[in-house]
C-alpha cells in the first residue's frame, strides 16, 4: 500500500472487479440448493430447486458474502464504462437495503460500509439496515485495531464505531493502522503516527507500507528500506522492494547488477535519512524499475535477508515466495537460474527454511501462498500438496 488509498476506495466504490466478474450463473449459495439464474430477459434473479423465484429477476449481478447477498444494477450511462448500484439480501433472502447505494462491504464483525448514491457519502450499516454510523465522510475504510481510517472534506482522521473522532481529521494523508502505527502526512513526506495522533516516526519518507511483523516497508521515491517502530531505518536504499516476513527475516527484491556484490555491499554503506542523500547510491544502482522495458528485460534478483544484511541461502534465486512464519520456522519456495537452460530450477520452485536449507528438489510449477498449496507435475498429471511450516507435504484430497 504505497502513498495513497487508492486500493482501499477502489475496492469501496467497484467492490472488486475481479470477484465480480468470477461469479457464475447456476452458483448454489450459502450451500444449499438455491442458485443464481438468469431468466430468458437476461436479467438474474435466484431460484430453488423446483424453480421457484426466491430473489426477484431484476439484477445484474447477484453476488454471495458472509453476511448475504449484494444485488446489482446497472446505472444508465454513456460510453463504454459501466457503474452500479448495489442493494443487499439477508441470508434468509429478505431484502434489507435497495438498490440505492454506490459502494457496499461487507465487514467480517457483520456491518456494512456503504455510500451513498445521492451524494456520494459513506457511512455505517448493520444487517437489518440500521444506521451505525451517519453518512457523513467522503471516505471510509475498514475498521483496523478498532479504528475507521476517514476522511472530511480533505483531511484524513479516525472515529471509533460510535462515531466518536479519536484522532482529529488534519492530515493530508493517511492509512489505517497496523501494529499500532499508521502512515500519515501533514507535508509532503510522511511519517508513523500513534492512536494519539502524534508523530512517533518523524514525516521523511516518500511512500510507506503498512507494519507487519514488526517492520514497514518505507520509500524514498522508487528505492525501499524497512524501518522499525522506533523509526531506525535497517538498510541502505538499494532495494526494488523489501519486506518484514517474521523471525527478524526480509525478502527483497534488487536490481540484477547487484547480485555478485549486494553481501558485501550492505555492510559498508551509509543509511540516507532523508531523500536528498539518495545520490551516495547513484554510482551503485545502475537500473531501478523506472522503465517499463528494462523491466521486462531483466532477470529478477530476489532474495532473503535478516537484519544485519545476510543473505539466507545465498544470491542465485529469481524468485522468492513466502510461505510459512510460524514459532521459529520460516518456509519459503524459490525458483534460480540455471546455467543449464533446460534445468529444472529455470521454471520449478523448490522448499527453503529460514536456515536456507533446501528441503526439496526443484519440482513444483505453482505455488499458491495464501492456500499454502504446491503443485506438481507428474506423468499422472497436476498433484496438489500442503505444505506446513516444516515443509511437510500433504496431498490435497487425502
Amino acid at each position: 500500500m504505497k502513498t495513497s488509498l487508492f486500493t482501499y476506495f477502489l475496492l469501496l466504490s467497484l467492490f472488486s472487479t475481479a470477484q465480480f466478474e468470477d461469479e457464475t450463473e447456476n452458483k448454489t449459495v450459502f450451500g444449499g440448493t438455491n442458485v443464481i439464474a438468469k431468466n430468458a430477459a437476461g436479467q438474474v434473479g435466484i431460484k430453488s430447486k423446483d424453480g421457484k423465484e426466491i430473489v426477484p429477476f431484476v439484477y445484474n449481478k447477484i453476488i454471495e458474502n458472509h453476511l448475504g447477498l449484494f444485488v446489482f444494477k446497472v446505472n444508465k450511462s454513456n460510453g463504454y464504462e459501466r457503474s452500479y448500484s448495489l442493494g443487499y439480501y439477508n441470508r434468509r433472502f429478505k431484502q434489507v437495503l435497495p438498490c440505492q447505494y454506490n459502494s457496499l462491504l461487507a465487514l467480517d464483525d457483520g456491518f456494512i460500509i456503504a455510500s451513498q448514491n445521492s451524494d456520494r457519502k459513506f457511512g455505517l450499516i448493520d444487517t437489518i439496515g440500521r444506521i451505525i454510523i451517519p453518512f457523513e465522510y467522503d471516505e471510509m475504510a475498514a475498521p483496523t485495531e478498532g479504528l475507521f481510517l476517514t476522511k472530511v472534506g480533505e483531511k484524513y482522521g479516525f472515529i471509533n464505531k460510535k462515531n466518536s473522532t479519536v484522532i482529529d481529521h488534519e492530515f493530508a494523508y493517511a492509512s489505517p493502522f497496523s501494529e499500532g502505527l499508521a502512515a500519515a502526512s501533514k507535508s509532503k513526506l510522511i511519517g508513523f503516527i500513534n492512536r494519539k495522533g502524534d508523530f512517533e516516526i518523524k514525516e521523511r519518507f516518500t511512500s510507506a507500507d503498512d507494519f507487519a511483523y514488526g517492520y514497514a516497508q518505507v520509500f524514498f521515491y522508487n528505492q525501499t528500506s524497512v524501518v522499525n517502530p522506533a523509526g531506525e531505518i535497517l538498510f541502505p536504499f538499494i532495494f526494488k522492494s523489501i519486506h518484514s516476513v517474521g523471525n527478524g527475516q526480509f525478502v527483497f527484491e534488487a536490481s540484477e547488477n547487484l547480485r555478485n556484490t549486494l553481501a558485501t555491499t550492505l555492510p559498508l554503506l551509509d543509511i540516507a535519512q532523508k531523500p536528498d542523500e539518495l545520490s551516495q547510491y547513484d554510482s551503485i544502482i545502475t537500473s531501478m524499475d523506472s522503465e517499463i522495458d528494462s523491466e521486462i528485460l531483466e532477470e529478477k534478483f530476489m532474495g532473503v535477508t535478516n537484519a544485519i544484511g545476510q543473505l539466507i541461502g545465498g544470491n542465485e534465486f529469481k524468485q522468492v515466495v513466502h510461505l510459512h512464519s510460524e514459532g521459529t520456522d520460516q518456509l519459503y519456495a524459490v525458483q534460480k537460474k540455471s546455467d543449464d537452460e533446460n534445468a529444472d530450477s529455470n521454471y520449478n520452485f523448490a522448499l527453503m527454511d529460514g536456515n536456507g536449507r533446501m528441503l526439496s528438489e526443484y519440482r513444483f510449477f505453482e505455488v499458491k501462498p495464501d492456500e499454502k498449496i504446491v503443485i506438481e507435475e507428474t506423468e499422472k498429471g497436476f498433484v496438489s500438496y500442503h505444505v506446513d511450516p516444516t515443509g511437510k507435504l500433504t496431498k490435497v484430497g487425502d
